[in-house]
This record gives structure tokens, sequence and C-alpha cells, in this order.
């Protein structure tokens, strides 16, 4: 028996993540893919880029950290922030960022898109080794808007 989850009245069935990428140095997995929303979890090696500099124009890029640590660099200023789990961060349209799994630990982590933006069906083409078209450019001449148009988030500091 699937539980479902409920929102604005109306129910989801949870099924079993969709496996997208599956290699020594990381996993990507599908776990929910609607045109207003999709979900993926990751699972890296530390050490690794994950994706380089970009922009979309239409739709928020955002990650909640479960295991490990990832480096943001976001803004036209291209600030570095470093998330550890708990913490999360979301880039809306037109915030420049790049990411990868920080320090000698691997990373686990949830990828919001919102909408979806055609996020869904370009990480199947990457499975599927087609090409698809999505919400996504290269960063602009200017370096589109700055850091502080981003939401961080950092959990907070564990006492020792």
């Amino acid at each position: 028996m699937n539980p479902d989850v409920h929102i604005s009245g109306r129910a989801f069935p949870i099924t079993e993540p969709q496996p997208i990428l599956q290699s020594e140095k990381h996993a990507v997995s599908i776990l929910v893919a609607r045109p207003d929303v999709t979900i993926t979890r990751a699972a890296y090696a530390a050490g690794q880029q994950v994706a380089g500099p970009h922009v979309h124009s239409r739709h928020t890029d955002a990650f909640y950290v479960l295991e490990g640590e990832l480096t943001f660099q976001i803004g036209r200023e291209r600030r570095t922030i470093m998330v550890s789990p708990g913490g999360y961060v979301a880039v809306p349209p037109g915030v420049a960022h790049a990411f990868a799994t920080a320090g000698d630990r691997p990373a686990r982590w949830l990828t919001i898109h919102t909408p979806d933006g055609g996020f869904a069906g370009f990480i199947r083409g990457v499975r599927d080794g087609i090409e698809v078209e999505w919400d996504i450019t290269a960063v602009p001449t200017d370096g589109g808007l700055p850091a502080s148009a981003a939401t961080v988030a950092l959990p907070p500091a564990h006492p020792s």
C-alpha cells in the first residue's frame, strides 16, 4: 500500500523513485515529475563538480542537503556558500549558480525545480542519450541577478 501526499486537498500517490543515472561516482533518481514541480534525489562522490555556472529564466532551482556538503557559487558576484545537512538554497530565475560536492565525503540532496522547466525530460534524455531542450542558458554577460536574490537557509550550528 502506497501512502499519499495531500496538497491543497488533492492526493498524489508516492511512487518508487525512477533511476536516471547510476555510476560509482553519482546516482540521480526522479521522485516526482509533474509540470508544476520536479523533485530529484542525487548522491555524488566527494570532490565532484555537479553543475557549472548557468541561469534559468522561467523556474526556481532549489536544493535541500541531506548528507555531506555542497558548495554553491551564486549570483553575479559568484558568492561562495557551503551548505550542510538541513540547509537549503533556492535560486530564482535570473540568478547564476553552480555547485559541487565539498569536503572529503560524498553528498546527498534533493533538487526541486518549480515549475519543472523541462528538467525531468532533460535528465531522462541524458539517461537515454537524447538531447532535450529545457530552461537553461549560459550566464549573461552582466552576470545576472545578485546573490541576494536567492534564498539561503543554513542549518543551526550544533554544539560540540
